[in-house]
């Protein structure tokens, strides 16, 4: 029962990631235009040295893309893009590095904590401006457990001075090998001072198989959730 369990919900991942690749691809070239004028349990910022991470995600706060390349165990280089939503809406992009600043390998899990830093322009309307961002994200994790905070700064200009926070609580309904499904669910709270909706609430189903990643919510305000992340 669990191997048939296990292969529909694999089937059913490969098919929404498959079907969210238009939508990334649309992300990227419109971020294309506006230049022109972590088998883990959370998606993180790194990936194995040499590795390329291409994560895309749609929720309450927006639409993003990041596309990163983990050249040092403690250094990634990454292009991001967003398109905030849900209040002062805006486009924001630019190169980012993010940063293993302490890894805690323990006897029955495993904590760390990252920096996201990066810079470049944000435009709403006909309105650009320089723009710089910066996140900490702690989390820790075992075979059935998982904990993550991450509070993050954005500065573009008259545009956006924001600051916001975000936090995920969770377990495995069942544990599982890298080279099967794994499941977890979650919940997680987003607390946004500067947007229409200042608290909201999110129940994850969050898959990760080999290196495909997905995370499906459904959210307090009513905005749908679809999540995916891919290493090569």
């Amino acid at each position: 029962m669990k191997k048939h369990f296990n292969e529909l919900l694999s089937y059913l991942v490969l098919a929404f990631v498959r079907r969210s690749v238009p939508r990334s691809v649309l992300v990227l070239s419109i971020s294309a235009s506006f230049w022109s004028v972590g088998g883990p349990v959370q998606a993180k910022p790194l990936s194995y040295v040499g590795g390329t991470m291409v994560m895309q995600e749609n929720d309450e706060t927006g639409y993003s893309l990041s596309i990163d390349y983990t050249f040092n165990p403690h250094f990634a280089l990454s292009i991001y893009s967003k398109y905030e939503i849900n209040g002062n809406d805006f486009w924001m992009a630019g190169p980012q590095l993010n940063t293993l600043i302490k890894r805690w390998n323990l006897p029955n899990g495993q904590g760390n904590i990252f920096s996201m830093t990066g810079a470049g322009m944000a435009r709403q309307g006909s309105n650009t401006q320089s723009a710089a961002w910066a996140a900490v994200l702690a989390d820790y994790e075992t075979r059935r457990w998982f904990f993550s905070y991450e509070p993050r700064l954005t500065y573009a200009g008259n545009i956006e001075k924001s600051f916001w926070q975000r936090a995920h609580a969770g377990f495995a309904p069942y544990l599982a090998n890298y080279d099967e499904l794994n499941t977890w669910l979650l919940i997680r709270v987003d607390h946004h001072p500067a947007k229409n909706d200042h608290f909201v609430v999110t129940p994850v189903l969050r898959f990760f198989y080999k290196t495909i990643w997905l995370e499906l919510g459904y959210s307090s305000n009513s905005h749908v959730m679809v999540n995916w992340t891919k290493q090569f």
